[in-house]
């Protein structure tokens, strides 16, 4: 039996429950082994074993009021079980359990002082939330490359577990915190920078010390001079589409959009448009695709004169897990498309 014992997190997809329409259910223990944690075993080659698995639905954790019940009892499994270190994920591009897997371990590593990592893609939202005080493990950005990406999380769960000292970001894998400690270097900073000079000069590889931060600076639209004379379009994140989905637009992960003839149409009825996103439970929207493309209020004030008129088209493609270099790619071929058209404003919804 191995010496050491990890907890591991996970959602109910990867503990074989289901997928969205089971993102609803609270919280439950399992002993049987399941998903990573079967990996992450073999990669601890008995040197340990996760002894429980906690299992949440994504959208009943990611509610305060459940949180703060979930977390207890979260806590009251770890008085029990006594582990060495706590295992979340890995969650990969997936928003909400990329919340949850590092909410759940923010909360262990400062409630119950048991040490805690979790993994996902760089670009999750969660990232931004909690990694300053957290380890989170970088990952590829689905669940295809899981074999690339738990051996990083599987080693530093063990030094956690072992208490062994946690080098740099660079070394160990985990995504950079923003803390800054000192330390003893055999070369002073003048000679350490002088060699990173002349190896930028020489074409030859090296690493800043202290990384710049970029912002990009995105400047605000001009005001509309007259809402009168605007003509409005509406763009959605939501994957509405008609039914069937004739574009055969991605549920998730985009890398275009669809463009939608709507001239003449007061209202989109149900059964003739759907959501096909892949991050939400979309009963609601196709039950009334308004929620996502309001069509029947911009008639309204279009009929009131307030304003110009409505785009004849609405433009739709899946938020989901859609990196950053794709998601401006799709933006900047939006706003091409509606500035050949005349547009004086959009309206932009998501989920």
């Amino acid at each position: 039996m191995a010496a050491l014992r990890a907890v591991h997190y996970i959602n109910q997809f990867y503990a074989g429950l289901g997928g969205e329409t089971m993102a609803d259910i609270g919280l439950s223990v399992i002993d049987e082994k399941k998903g990573p944690a079967i990996g992450l075993e073999k990669l601890w080659s008995g040197e340990m074993e996760v002894v429980k698995i906690i299992v949440c639905g994504d959208n009943f954790i990611n509610n305060d009021e459940n949180f703060q019940t979930a977390s207890e009892e979260i806590r009251k499994i770890l008085e029990e079980v006594k582990p060495d270190v706590f295992v979340a994920g890995p969650a990969f591009n997936a928003g909400r359990y990329g919340v949850a897997c590092a909410r759940v371990c923010d909360f262990v590593k400062r409630e119950t002082n048991i040490p805690s990592v979790t993994a996902m893609w760089h670009e999750n939202p969660a990232v931004a939330m909690f990694v300053k005080d957290n380890y989170i493990v970088s990952t590829t950005e689905t669940a295809a490359g899981m074999s690339k990406s738990l051996p990083a999380l599987a080693k530093l769960a063990l030094k956690l577990a072992k208490g062994e000292k946690i080098l740099a970001a660079r070394f160990e894998g985990y995504l950079p915190t923003g803390h800054r400690y000192n330390e003893y270097h055999e070369y002073t900073g003048a000679q350490r920078v002088t060699a990173m000079l002349l190896n930028k000069l020489y074409n030859k590889p090296f690493t800043t010390e202290v990384p710049l931060r970029g912002f990009e600076v995105v400047n605000p639209a001009p005001k509309i001079a007259s809402i009168k004379d605007a003509t409005i379009a509406l763009i959605t994140t939501g994957g509405l589409v008609p039914v069937g989905n004739p574009d055969k637009l991605r549920q998730s992960f985009s890398v275009t959009y669809g463009k939608y003839d709507i001239e003449g149409v007061d209202e989109l009825k149900k059964g003739v448009y759907e959501s096909i996103h892949g991050g939400y439970d979309t009963t609601d929207a196709s039950n009334d695709p308004h929620r996502l493309i309001p069509l029947d209020m911009m008639r309204a004030l279009e009929r009131e004169g307030i304003i110009k008129g409505v785009y004849k088209y609405f433009l739709s493609t899946c938020g989901v897990g859609t990196n950053i270099e794709s998601s401006k790619d799709i933006g900047r071929r939006m706003v091409a498309d509606l500035k050949h058209s005349e547009i004086s404003a959009a309206i932009l919804t998501s989920t």
